[in-house]
């Protein structure tokens, strides 16, 4: 189906912005053939033309078809205008990049693939290169199919395209999340196109809303199974509806905004331009209401406060009264949080009831989180569901792995992008006065054995202070969360073990989150024992490649996994909430820490700068005295969401 002659499809663009569509379904696949593609292009074009986009739209294409399409597409897209490109089909990622197949593909041979499909990074260039206000790319492209089964270079579902600084005012939507496959529906339509045309016929077609209604929609019918992503640089307000996108354009919004600015500067605080320019810097590309909020109670006076709140609205935020600190007020008194665990301050509410009550959106997933001027950065992991622990198919799974089963995470939890450095973990020490009495553990030169001498400040080898804390207990990570929890007003904790194999594997399903099985590839992903390791303990089993790093690396120096989270293998071991249990017999299917059995050790997971193949898995499990020490042994902090 073509709406219009490719002579007058462009035609009818709205003179003062442009909106072109580009709209392919892909179901007549001879070796996997799809359903709903064909139907979805089809019904998606119809609700975008009602929407007021002109639509190029592409049924069943092979290689030259799909090739030409985007060609047209590309050259038709207006600076300053929107450009829209929706895929249903088959998708693979093969070698870091996210492949839309055409429907003559065959499915026998990788160099076929690249050759005749089309990246979704390479439509995304194209669509940066106009210089468009707001681009939108919506990939439903994440059905399994016969080669994703075969090859093992080749991904099961779609890999994240990071939205970068070249690509501002981008919005990209994924049927579902990193490495997971979509339904293809058994109606009409696919099960996230069938939500998606739902979400437009609604009202208020606000971009962050619509895909809001999707997402929920999707999560309901497949009982958590398929969570549906997003990632956004966009800044300003989009609606699909081009009658509500002008009226936001044209509405006043100065009757909230200015009687704030008007009533802020009566209240103005002088203020550090270099902390207003380093606190803008960490929140600029958050979605998060709350942050925002966070940078008026502080600099109410900057250039950027009208932005700001401007953008506390745009987010469904409410604006502080001046010179109020409205979140400390709401939050509960800081003697609440003084408890032994925040395991017993987490939020009692079922999944989106907190959110219902408390009017705060849940951040979307890959939302950056910060808290406080010294809090750690967070990153908003989804709900989801997983096979946690080895099954009969890891060859280097241990008894207390097993068995394997399904877990789900009801609820979006706020995961540390990092794991926490020195000096974060100096400022907790010079506030707090925590005491540390010196000795540490260490498996170097082969054996285990105590430093008597050795502290977090000095473990016994050089450390910057962006490099992950170590030489700290079970013990200490409490009393740095039970402080951090005052300082943010936030409820802080561990992650149980649960929730910390979920985001280690981000969707994932093999011994380790990247895609290379070979152990000399590891080096590229983690800080590990290897090469630079062996003139510190020569002799002990290791990685036959180098990370350029003896010891501990600077947090972040490695690829993130798929949710965002650097480092959940190597560098540093981490502390987890629960009490150690040889297996998981009677563990929990909701994700929950297990606070019985030997709760004089507490688990810690991931791997560290020592650590040989064996150990740095995602299933691995270990464990320690909760107020013992070692040298490779950190942690990292999570909250829950909103």
């Amino acid at each position: 189906m073509v709406l219009g002659t490719l002579g007058n499809a462009f035609a009818q663009v709205r003179p003062q912005e442009a909106r072109v569509a580009l709209i392919i379904g892909n179901s007549d696949y001879k070796a996997a053939p799809l359903d709903n593609p064909a139907n979805d292009a089809s019904d998606l074009a119809n609700a975008l033309e009602k929407q007021g986009f002109t639509v190029l739209v592409r049924e069943n294409v092979g290689e030259r078809g799909l090739k030409e399409a985007v060609d047209i597409f590309s050259k038709h897209l207006k600076k300053g205008g929107i450009g829209l490109f929706f895929f249903a089909g088959h998708g693979v990622q093969l070698k870091d990049q996210n492949f839309l197949l055409p429907v003559d593909v065959g499915f026998d041979n990788e160099s076929d693939i690249a050759f005749k499909s089309i990246s979704a990074e390479y439509v995304l260039s194209r669509m940066a290169e106009a210089g468009n206000r707001i681009n939108v790319v919506i990939l439903d492209a994440c059905r399994n199919n016969p080669l994703q089964l075969a090859r093992r270079t080749i991904n099961k579902g779609l890999g994240v395209m990071n939205v970068g600084r070249a690509e501002k005012g981008t919005f990209i939507a994924y049927a579902t999340s990193p490495g997971s496959t979509a339904a293809d529906g058994t109606g009409r339509n696919g099960l996230y196109t069938k939500h998606l045309l739902r979400a437009l016929e609604t009202k208020d077609t606000d971009i962050d809303k619509v895909f809001g209604r999707v997402r929920t929609g999707v999560v309901q019918d497949t009982n958590g199974e398929q969570v549906p992503w997003t990632s956004s640089s966009v800044v300003g307000s989009f609606y699909f509806n081009v009658a509500e996108d002008i009226a936001a354009l044209q509405r006043p919004t100065a009757s909230v905004a200015a009687t704030h600015e008007a009533a802020a500067e009566a209240a103005q605080v002088p203020y550090d331009p270099v902390q207003e320019r380093a606190h803008w810097e960490r929140i600029k590309e958050s979605r998060n209401p709350a942050d925002f909020v966070a940078y008026l109670e502080k600099f109410s006076g900057a250039q950027r406060a009208a932005y700001a709140r401007w953008l506390v609205q745009k987010y469904g935020g409410v604006l502080p009264a001046p010179g109020q600190r409205q979140a400390a007020a709401a939050a509960p008194a800081p003697q609440q949080l003084t408890m032994a665990s925040p395991a017993a301050v987490l939020p009692t509410l079922p999944a989106g009831a907190a959110a219902a009550a408390t009017g705060v959106a849940v951040p979307s997933p890959g939302t950056l989180i910060q808290d406080c001027a010294e809090c750690p950065e967070l990153v908003a992991a989804p709900a989801g569901e997983y096979t946690m622990g080895s099954g009969p198919k890891e060859r280097m799974r241990e008894p207390d792995e097993e068995p394997a089963h399904r877990v789900r995470i009801a609820a979006s939890v706020a995961v540390g992008k990092f794991e926490v450095t020195r000096a974060q973990y100096a400022a907790f020490v010079k506030e707090s006065g925590r005491e540390h009495k010196p000795g540490c553990n260490s498996t170097r030169g082969g054996f285990f054995h105590k430093n008597p001498k050795a502290t977090w400040q000095n473990p016994g080898f050089e450390q910057k202070d962006n490099e992950p804390v170590v030489c700290v207990s079970w013990d200490d990570a409490q009393a740095y969360i039970q402080w951090l929890s005052k300082k943010a007003v936030k409820s802080y904790r561990l992650l149980n073990e649960a929730e910390w194999e979920y985001v280690a594997r981000a969707g994932s399903t093999g011994s380790r989150h990247w895609v290379e099985a070979d152990n000399a590839a590891v080096c590229r992903y983690a800080s590990v024992a290897d090469t630079s390791y062996k003139s510190v303990s020569p002799g002990a089993p290791m990685f036959p490649c180098s990370d350029g790093f003896a010891y501990t690396s600077p947090v972040g120096r490695f690829p993130a996994n798929a949710f965002g989270v650097h480092d959940m293998l190597g560098n540093a071991w981490e502390w987890i909430e629960d009490c150690w249990n040889e297996g998981y017999a009677g563990a929990p299917e909701l994700a929950a820490p297990r606070l019985s059995g030997s709760c004089t050790e507490r688990v810690f997971r991931g791997g560290a700068w020592n650590s040989p193949p064996s150990t740095v898995r995602a299933a691995y499990r270990d464990r320690s005295s909760k107020d013992e020490r070692h040298d490779n042994l950190g942690f990292r902090v999570a909250r829950s969401l909103p």
